[in-house]
């Protein structure tokens, strides 16, 4: 199965060099384009690609020098908020103009646009965006297998406090590919996530305490 990226950029000429610099047999990448113009409205493409199944989202950031209302960070810092751990990068060719504009944990998103002229930096583009897809995938695997062991153990036994931190971690990991509660991993709704995050808070308060007292 293909990579599959999501870009948006006004311009059809940047979108025609984002699908070259991304097609390369190798790779094995699907481009997947949403549009954009004077009339979108943020939040209404913000739903759409919260609905689609891109595994990374890539999004140019001067937007609006043909009319789009917002530029692409102000796009990246919502999905961002919603899904802080999903895999995305703004795409610019002003990065210095760029990075006073963005949050901070944001800065580490930016990718400079001229890459495209330089095969090695594209290739080693095209590899960072599978990294991050990769990554990803791994991270969301092993927070479910913590969720499902460390839960089953604590029936049996009191759990020590490395293990106790390591199931709050994964929860909040878990908890965090996607904010909307309706949207919450099947895992998490499966174990009564409610309850088994607020005995993860207390646990967790229970852990600093110990920490402080040590």
């Amino acid at each position: 199965m293909p990579y599959k990226i999501g870009y948006i950029d006004e311009q059809a000429g940047e979108r025609i060099d984002f699908a070259n610099l991304m097609d390369d047999d190798d790779d094995n990448i699907e481009v997947v384009f949403f549009e954009v113009d004077e009339h979108t409205v943020i939040s209404n493409l913000l739903e759409e690609v919260l609905n689609s199944d891109i595994e990374c989202l890539v999004v140019d950031y001067h937007l609006s020098e043909t009319g789009v209302p917002f530029e692409g960070s102000d796009l990246i810092g919502l999905f961002h908020r919603i899904r802080p751990n999903f895999p995305k990068i703004i795409y610019t060719a002003k990065e210095d103009k760029v990075i006073p504009e963005v949050e901070n944990e944001i800065i580490y998103f930016i990718n400079d646009k001229s890459i495209k002229s330089d095969e090695k930096r594209s290739e080693d583009f095209r590899m960072k965006l599978k990294t991050l897809i990769n990554n990803y995938y791994e991270d969301i695997d092993e927070a479910k297998q913590n969720l499902i062991e460390l839960t089953t153990e604590r029936k049996k036994r009191d759990l020590t406090i490395e293990e106790e931190n390591l199931l709050f971690k994964s929860k909040k990991f878990l908890l965090k590919m996607d904010t909307r509660k309706r949207e919450l991993p099947e895992v998490i709704h499966n174990l009564d996530y409610i309850s088994e995050l607020k005995e993860a808070n207390l646990k967790a308060d229970e852990i600093l305490n110990k920490i402080r007292n040590a």
